[in-house]
């Protein structure tokens, strides 16, 4: 007796949702133009004081209000410094019941992401582009977190998963690419030999026991990657099928999907290996970064640095 496959919701496959022009790519995006203009309209409006040499800026005239104990100083290090404990709300949405009901993972990795980035430039600030002693310490674990935080997301989106944020199963992977090949089949009338055929040209040959090395080499050449298989994709159908243009993008679309869907299979167990290893640097500098800020405001509240307004 056979079982048959459960049923693939194709709207709800990250590998089918066209993130450049969904809404939500657009706020982001807004967002991040308007807080890089804002960040950069509090840089240059300081800009004299922090081109002063350290040993003369007690005699600038912004000296009492860009030092980190000055009004804006302490402004940018709250701003900065909630922004970084904020981004802790991902950590819970994943593990917690309560929020796990609340919005999508995606989102809330994206809203992680973003308080990653400006927070930081607000710590900047705020450290008037200087950091020395037990701060260094804080300030350079939050730049490795940062920039392993990109990476991590980078190699987030390499592995499959659903519009929820959860990882597609292998059984459930199988389902999806069965319903690429059966809507292939029924839209366009292709063949099973043909579809074999065209699978093979999607995307470079992939072999199952690619290293790490190699598995991340193919990660990063992705666009390039995208970009020849559309070549010879449209190159192919356009020989072999006499198709009106809006049904052969149509055509080729849906069987990059496919080719996509087959790479991101065949390198899953190495993504998930290189995720392992992103988290072993990831973790402990993070929170690094956290019990030295923790320490950093309690020194400035026990000696009343931080309420200097």
């Amino acid at each position: 007796m056979t079982v048959a496959a459960p049923a693939i919701d194709r709207s709800k496959s990250t590998l089918l949702v066209k993130e450049g022009f969904s809404i939500s790519r657009w706020f982001w995006g807004l967002l991040y133009a308007i807080s890089f203009v804002v960040l950069a309209g509090f840089f240059f409006d300081g800009l004299s004081y922090y081109a002063t040499p350290y040993s003369q800026r007690p005699q600038h005239e912004r000296y009492r209000s860009l030092r980190p104990a000055g009004n804006l100083g302490l402004a940018y290090g709250y701003a900065g410094s909630t922004m970084l404990v904020l981004m802790l709300v991902y950590s819970l949405r994943k593990r917690s019941r309560l929020l796990g009901r609340i919005g999508n993972l995606p989102q809330y990795l994206n809203f992680h992401i973003y308080l990653g980035i400006v927070g930081p430039l607000f710590i900047l600030l705020h450290s008037a582009f200087r950091v020395q002693g037990l701060v260094a310490v804080s300030f350079w674990s939050m730049v490795v977190v940062v920039a392993s935080g990109i990476f991590g997301r980078f190699l987030y989106r390499r592995v499959p998963r659903n519009i929820q944020g959860h990882q597609m199963s292998l059984q459930e992977l199988e389902t999806l690419n069965r319903s690429f090949a059966d809507q292939l089949m029924k839209d366009f009338g292709l063949s099973e030999v043909q579809i074999k055929r065209f699978d093979q040209i999607g995307y470079l040959d992939i072999n199952k026991t690619v290293g790490l090395v190699g598995a991340l080499g193919l990660a990063l050449l992705d666009s390039w990657l995208r970009a020849t298989v559309h070549r010879r994709l449209r190159m192919h159908y356009a020989r072999s099928l006499r198709l009106p243009k809006r049904q052969l993008r149509k055509l080729v679309k849906l069987t990059e999907k496919k080719a996509e869907l087959r790479q991101r299979v065949l390198l899953l167990g190495q993504t998930q290996k290189l995720f392992h290893y992103w988290y072993v640097v990831h973790k402990p500098f993070a929170v690094i970064m956290y019990v030295v800020m923790a320490i950093h405001i309690g020194v400035a509240m026990w000696t009343g640095y931080a309420w200097n307004f």
